[in-house]
Parts: C-alpha cells; sequence; structure tokens
C-alpha cells in the first residue's frame, strides 16, 4: 500500500512539473536567421509582397495574375455614360480579386478630342482586415500618326494598414530542457502612408484587317513618400525605383459595336530602397469586351 501511495505520488508530481516547466527566450543570430530562412523559402530574410495599387489598377476587364507558384484573378468591371456630344465620360469602376480578399470601388470623368484624352479617377480599395487605400490620379492621353500614343499619369496614393505581425526576427520561446515551443512575431502598430507616384505611357496601335495590335509600355516610380504610424513621422524622396510593364494588346473588333480586347503584359521592378521586402512581378493576361 505504501508503495502504491508513493507511486502515484511521484506520477503526480511528474504531472506537476510538466505543466510548470519553465520557459526562455531565444533569439537566432542575423547571420542564423538569414541561412534559416534561405534554407526554407530561398529568400533569406526578404519577403515578397503585391502593390495593388500598382499591378491591379493597371490592368482591365478579367486578368489573370501569376505571382511565383500562385494565380491571382482579378475582375475589373466599368459602365461608362458619355455625353451627347461625346466629348465627357463618366464612368463607374468595380475591381475584385477574391483569393486576395481585394476589391477596389472607383469612379473617374474624361474628356475627349481627337487627338487628347483626359480623365480624373479616384478609386478605394480595400482587403476588409488590414489594408485599405486610396488613389487620386489624373491621366493624360495623346495620339500622334507617326510615334503612336503617349501618356502620363500622376498619382497621390494613400494607404492605411492595420496593426499586423511583423515578420519573423528568430526569436522564440524554448522549455527549460531547450525544446521549442512557439516563435514570437513582432506586431507592428497601425500606420499609413502617402505616396505621390508618376507613370509614363506609351503604345503604338496598328490597325490590321480583323485586330488592332498595339505594343505596349508603361513606365512607374514613386516619387516622394511620407509615413507615420505613431511613433515615426518621416517625409521623404523616394530612394531610385521604377516598375516597368510591357506587352501587347489586341482589339479585335466582331461586330458593328462589339470588340473582344485581350492582352498580355510582364511586370520588371528596380528598387534601390532597402527595406527587407521585395515586390511581386506578376504575368499578367487579361481579357475583356467593349462596346
Amino acid at each position: 500500500m505504501k508503495k502504491l501511495i508513493l507511486l502515484t505520488l511521484l506520477v503526480l508530481t511528474g504531472f506537476t512539473a510538466t505543466s510548470q516547466v519553465a520557459q526562455d527566450t531565444v533569439k537566432l543570430t542575423p547571420q542564423e536567421l538569414f541561412e534559416f530562412n534561405s534554407q526554407w523559402t530561398n529568400l533569406g530574410t526578404t519577403q515578397s509582397y503585391i502593390d495593388f495599387s500598382k499591378d491591379v489598377l493597371n490592368t482591365s476587364d478579367l486578368s489573370l495574375g501569376i505571382v511565383g507558384r500562385k494565380v491571382s484573378t482579378t475582375l475589373n468591371l466599368a459602365i461608362s455614360k458619355a455625353s451627347t456630344s461625346g466629348k465627357w465620360t463618366n464612368a463607374a469602376l468595380l475591381s475584385i480579386n477574391p483569393g486576395w480578399k481585394y476589391y477596389g470601388l472607383g469612379w473617374a470623368v474624361t474628356r475627349k478630342t481627337s487627338t487628347r484624352k483626359t480623365t480624373l479617377q479616384a478609386i478605394g480599395s480595400f482587403d476588409f482586415t488590414f489594408q485599405k487605400n486610396l488613389n487620386l490620379s489624373i491621366i493624360d492621353l495623346f495620339k500622334t500618326k507617326r510615334f503612336g500614343n503617349f501618356g502620363y499619369n500622376l498619382t497621390a496614393s494613400q494607404t492605411w494598414w492595420g496593426e499586423w505581425e511583423g515578420p519573423w526576427q528568430g526569436e522564440y520561446t524554448v522549455d527549460s530542457l531547450g525544446n521549442w515551443v512557439a516563435n514570437i512575431y513582432p506586431m507592428m502598430p497601425p500606420s499609413r502612408q502617402l505616396t505621390t507616384r508618376a507613370m509614363a505611357i506609351w503604345s503604338y496601335p496598328v490597325q490590321l484587317k480583323r485586330v488592332t495590335v498595339s505594343p505596349q509600355l508603361v513606365l512607374v516610380s514613386d516619387i516622394h513618400r511620407s509615413f507615420t504610424d505613431g511613433t515615426l513621422d518621416i517625409s521623404y524622396l523616394a530612394d531610385f525605383n521604377l516598375d516597368a510593364y510591357y506587352g501587347v494588346n489586341l482589339d479585335w473588333k466582331l461586330g458593328k459595336n462589339f470588340i473582344l480586347n485581350s492582352s498580355i503584359r510582364f511586370n520588371s521592378t528596380i528598387d534601390k530602397s532597402n527595406t527587407g521586402f521585395k515586390k511581386s512581378n506578376p504575368i499578367l493576361f487579361a481579357i475583356g469586351t467593349g462596346f
């Protein structure tokens, strides 16, 4: 009987000791963190991201983006109404990407002449939980007979982020035996950023019998940024950065008032800023209709 009581006490003591195992915090060195991330993600400490204000809003109709091994589908819809003279057009814009939980809603006013089209545009976008964005733009396009179509776009983009779990910095907890318990992720405070951006646009339409083929080139660069998160409040000129979108657009005229549009667009990024994050460069396919 005494042996049974002693054995029971030892088992209960073991359970109590297990439940009260002390935990300690351990952090990898920068080199260990780099090696760990390189082994598992091939990115070192760099994490990739998608810039919806560039990649999504520069596409049209139904676009299919390939980002790494993921496929991102965005549906962009526009309902427009022109004035009797045809010089003015108002358009309601809608953008939906269910895979990335992205939604955008906007309004555009356009004035047209025989050689020029000027658009004022406002688009708000959000993902319901983390990021919200408001873009105000002026888009000016010019037609020439010999050199194709040229244009520019000036944009002020205000982005709001909620509190978010930052990238792992190599810190984790272990029990008294040195066994891993959980990773510790830094919590980043709510923040906002205002970005002034410029875009240059070129296309060269070539009219064939049934289709208009238009090689395209779009260059986008952030000029100025201001950022605040409650503790940090800075305003600065952006380091050299450039997004180049290049591809070809096809307009198929299938009837008197019906056009089928399709395009493919590639993306390359040059960014000298050192933030620890790298922009993803999707391949964008688009198909849609026009009346």
